[in-house]
């Protein structure tokens, strides 16, 4: 959730979260939101190299449409995220059966719950999409056990904020730097491991074709699904309403996991199931999907022209 932030230093974003965290926390969501398309549309114009990004991703996803369409959805992707952000803030302090009735889902966590009941665990995949926190912590007040793999941030009182806002959803977390073992333990169990698939180390995932072009992503939850036998699910949560918090779960409980021997072959199938269900997500709410950094290695032309 650090998309915005991490590009201050340490300090900076531990004072600005703050800042943000006591203001939202005193209004009302209208007002908040009202602020946060504000500070959406500044940070849509004063950050060139998101935008730049923000571009050259949506000619990729939206390839037919013009110019002033693809920078109005870009601008739209900010907005949406700043609303995330204030939702994050306000959501810790908000009583379980409201964050419950905020998620819109029930036959989505029935077939869950079928799921559940072979004992086998599930890995749910997200993307820097829509309203996962809000959506993972609606889940885990429903009683479901959620793990969530988390970043670090730089500055420990900021890690501690955002981890602690996160816990109190009802969310477990690893931090990235610490996973191993305990992931598989997770799904040993028959619980629910939450995992974000849109972001990669260079060299360390696996390539899959998204949006039509090959780009490199996290190869995690397809290899923990293999070995463990967990069923995969990608998952999304779409704001209903801009000025609204309730979200709707959207889910695929088609994808198979089929080992055949061939690890690295089955974990790029797997993953490429994975990225091909997202790709519907965010082709129905394409400015909900929040990728502020070049998601493809896009021709320098189309960066110009797009900018």
């Amino acid at each position: 959730m650090g998309h915005v932030v991490q590009n201050l230093s340490g300090t900076i974003q531990f004072y600005a979260w703050r800042t943000a965290s006591a203001i939202v926390g005193q209004l009302p969501p209208r007002v908040s939101y009202g602020i946060a398309a504000a500070a959406g549309s500044i940070a849509y114009y004063s950050w060139p190299r998101a935008r730049r990004a923000m571009l050259a991703n949506y000619a990729r996803v939206l390839p037919d449409a013009s110019v002033s369409q693809t920078r109005a959805i870009a601008r739209r992707s900010l907005v949406n995220y700043c609303k995330y952000l204030a939702d994050f803030i306000r959501f810790p302090s908000v009583p379980k059966d409201r964050v419950i009735r905020a998620v819109k889902g029930d036959r989505q966590f029935e077939k869950l719950d079928e799921i559940l009941a072979s004992g086998r665990g599930v890995v749910i995949v997200c993307m820097h999409f829509g309203n996962w926190d809000v959506g993972a912590g609606a889940t885990a007040a429903r009683g479901y056990p959620v793990t969530v793999v988390a970043e670090t941030f730089a500055d420990e009182r900021l890690d501690a904020m955002v981890s602690g806002a996160r816990e109190k959803l009802g969310m477990k977390l690893i931090k990235m730097e610490r996973v191993g073992p305990s992931l598989l333990r997770v799904l040993k169990r028959n619980e629910l491991l939450a995992l974000l698939i849109d972001r990669s180390v260079p060299g360390e995932g696996v390539r899959v074709r998204f949006f039509g072009e090959e780009v490199e992503v996290p190869a995690g939850p397809a290899r923990l699904a293999l070995r463990s036998g967990a069923q995969v699910i990608p998952t999304a949560f779409p704001r209903i309403h801009p000025n609204k918090p309730a979200v709707r779960t959207r889910c695929d409980f088609t994808v198979p996991t089929v080992s055949t021997g061939d690890l690295e072959a089955d974990v790029q199938q797997l993953t490429q199931a994975i990225v091909t269900a997202h790709e519907r997500f965010i082709r129905e709410n394409p400015d909900q999907w929040y990728m502020f950094r070049p998601m493809w290695n896009a021709p320098k032309w189309c960066t110009e022209v797009r900018s």
